[in-house]
């Protein structure tokens, strides 16, 4: 099979090393667009290019447009799936990635994975010129056939320090605006979403911040890809229903996972749907609820340590758990 695993980098060196080591493999070609970072990301990946077969770009880019140019630069025909350089992956990435079909079927897992033929996701626009939610966004526009609910990846760094790298002071603010706009476009939301997902804020936050954010984003373009939701409950539904059973790939159930930010299922009553509906796709599951905003379901706690791994506070994520 013909791979092609690729990523979008800024500031990156002190992690790319292990996060490219955990993707490579003999029968894939990595290609990396470097958006001219200033750590020392791109003279290390030049370091880099031989042992690990890399093929390399610079381009000024947002995460999306980025991944987009690193995906144009692919083999004709491949098999893709993108990664971020402040990962390291784990065998279910690869193991999914073998599983995946070599025709035009889409096969998505959430958990910072999208494995597609290079001809399908190009045909239906590739990736879209943002800074967040551009996965969301490409995943409900371009589709998909089958969900695996396995998490494949460690963080190697958190959150704040992921944006912190890309400006300080005054301009991280306004990066933080920036990608508040950006969310709204890619998640599609509308006038009832901000209502919805910001409800906890206080009413001057609504009316300054919140109102201000969906005023600019509209002319910019919000792109609902579902007629009765935003993007992000509609892809959470659909994978749902698309579900595939781990086994069937000889992926252990300590990588099963299902899940995201509790606010955000919570807002939609997703966790009451899911309570429902989980457990007759798969079986007996455990719901936890932590204390990083996250919503689980997971099958064991044998893998507990890889979800604190996936966690931005490490050994300090601690969990409710309700059987289910």
């Amino acid at each position: 099979m013909n791979y092609c695993i690729y990523a979008t980098v800024f500031n990156n060196a002190s992690t790319l090393e292990e996060s490219v080591k955990s993707v490579w493999r003999s029968d894939a070609t990595i290609v990396i667009t470097d958006n001219f970072s200033t750590d020392g990301t791109w003279e290390k990946l030049q370091e880099l290019r031989k042992d690990y077969n890399l093929t390399l770009y610079r381009l000024k880019s947002t995460r999306g447009k980025g991944r987009d140019y690193s995906l144009k630069h692919c083999p004709d025909n491949s098999i893709t799936t993108y990664f971020d350089l402040d990962m390291k992956y784990n065998e279910s990435f690869h193991k999914i990635l073998e599983w995946a079909p070599g025709d035009k079927k889409t096969l998505v897992n959430l958990i910072n994975g999208f494995v597609v033929k290079r001809e399908t996701i190009l045909e239906k626009g590739g990736w879209r010129d943002l800074n967040r939610a551009e996965d969301w966004e490409t995943v409900s526009r371009v589709g998909f056939d089958y969900f695996l609910p396995a998490l494949i990846h460690a963080e190697l760094r958190n959150e704040l320090v992921r944006e912190r790298r890309y400006a300080k002071g005054l301009k991280y603010y306004v990066r933080r605006f920036k990608n508040k706009l950006d969310v709204i476009r890619g998640l599609g939301y509308n006038w009832s979403d901000i209502n919805i997902v910001y409800s906890q804020h206080s009413i001057l936050y609504k009316i300054f911040v919140n109102s201000t954010s969906y005023i600019l984003a509209k002319p910019m373009g919000i792109y609902r890809n579902y007629k009765e939701y935003n993007n992000g409950v509609g892809t959470i539904l659909s994978a749902l229903d698309k579900m595939i059973d781990l086994k069937e790939i000889g992926v252990s159930n300590k990588y099963f996972i299902f899940g995201g930010y509790w606010g955000f299922f919570h807002a939609y009553n997703l966790d009451k749907i899911i309570d429902e509906k989980l457990p007759r796709k798969v079986g007996r599951v455990i719901k936890l609820i932590c204390n990083d905003s996250g919503l689980r379901y997971v099958k064991t706690l044998e893998g507990f340590d890889i979800i604190k791994l996936a966690s931005s506070l490490k050994d300090k994520l601690e969990c409710s758990k309700f059987n289910l």
